[in-house]
């Protein structure tokens, strides 16, 4: 019932580089099999790996600087962040290990909050242990479960932009949290997605995408207890991996489940710092509140972003930003091997 589409073709040039030449470039595009959207590989763009090479000088020079007037380090958190109204969080913000949870100052949604990671103003990515990501997401289902219970909010997203080239305004690690009464446009198209796939074949679409995986052998990871990871087969930027939670539909349900997410996680982070890669984005996307459904699993993303660099070139483009189509230069299979290392 799952099927993988893809169309092979070719650019040609006569390439100035190569005195003139006939220049035959390969591009693929492929189908994401639950949504449709069209992905472009585009192997053998080599210089575009120049994007996610990181100025280390420079970075730390940021770190440094950006240290001295940082307020989520821990001698200025309590004093220079917001609290919650004593109504909704008498506590007034949430604790969890080294992690501290307190409204966004400039709000997205109609609940919205930061969760700060680390005590550490800067880590490198392979410097996230399981136990930190766990206790973020743990103070983060905990505040998303206050605003359900509270004020019936009824969709919720956990995402990550790290250091100035993922979006990122502070350098210190921090997950934004929020809650709202409309779905982001994703989150629809996922639900309605897994909702048809679910009434036409009986069987959830995640359920069944783990055995295409598993069977075809290239870009499955590996399960971290009642987690699956795995690369897309029609990825939207660089790197990017997805992993689903088995049998669970909403960030309510999860309880050592985030442990398994923050340990594979961790992985990727740590084959992102061997790639030589500093930014990245994460994105955790639920189901409703509250609401069982036996069509949608809640699963994460993870992607590669360009690196900090004097003269940076974004890698977002009209292409992904405007037209929503996917662009990537390493074929998820060639990227698979390097990534499996990690999760044996």
């Amino acid at each position: 019932m799952i099927s993988f589409h893809s169309h092979q073709c070719e650019a040609k040039l006569l390439n100035p580089m190569k005195g003139f030449e006939l220049d035959v470039q390969p591009v693929e595009y492929r189908i994401d099999p639950l949504l449709g959207r069209t992905s472009v590989v585009r192997a053998g763009r080599r210089f575009w790996a120049g994007l996610y090479t990181t100025d280390e000088k420079l970075l730390q020079e940021i770190v440094k600087e950006s240290r001295e007037r940082c307020f989520f380090c821990p001698e200025k958190v309590a004093s220079a962040t917001p609290r919650f109204p004593p109504d909704l969080l008498p506590e007034g913000r949430l604790r969890q290990g080294e992690s501290i949870l307190f409204p966004n100052l400039f709000a997205q949604k109609e609940w919205s909050a930061i969760a700060v990671i680390s005590q550490e103003h800067y880590l490198p990515p392979g410097q996230f242990t399981p136990r930190l990501l766990a206790d973020a997401f743990t103070v983060a289902q905990h505040y998303l479960r206050t605003v359900h219970e509270k004020q019936g909010a009824p969709y919720a997203e956990i995402g990550w932009n790290y250091l100035f080239p993922a979006g990122a305004s502070i350098v210190h690690p921090h997950l934004q949290v929020l809650a709202s009464s409309v779905p982001y446009y994703l989150l629809a198209r996922l639900l309605e997605a897994g909702q048809r796939h679910h009434q036409q074949y009986g069987v959830n679409y995640w359920e069944e995408l783990i055995e295409a995986e598993k069977k075809q052998g290239q870009r499955y990871l590996g399960r971290i207890g009642d987690t699956e990871w795995y690369l897309p087969f029609a990825p939207t930027r660089e790197d990017e991996v997805q992993a689903v939670v088995r049998n669970k539909s909403h960030f309510l349900e999860l309880d050592r489940e985030w442990l398994d997410l923050a340990e594979g996680l961790s992985r990727v982070l740590r084959f992102y710092q061997a790639k030589g890669l500093s930014s990245f984005n994460v994105a955790l996307y639920s189901g409703l509140l509250g609401e069982k459904l036996d069509y949608f699993w809640t699963g994460l993303k993870i992607v590669s972003r360009s690196s900090v660099q004097a003269q940076p070139v974004n890698d977002v483009w009209y292409s992904n930003n405007l037209l929503f189509d996917g662009f990537v230069t390493d074929p998820p299979e060639e990227l698979a091997p390097g990534l499996k290392e990690y999760f044996r």
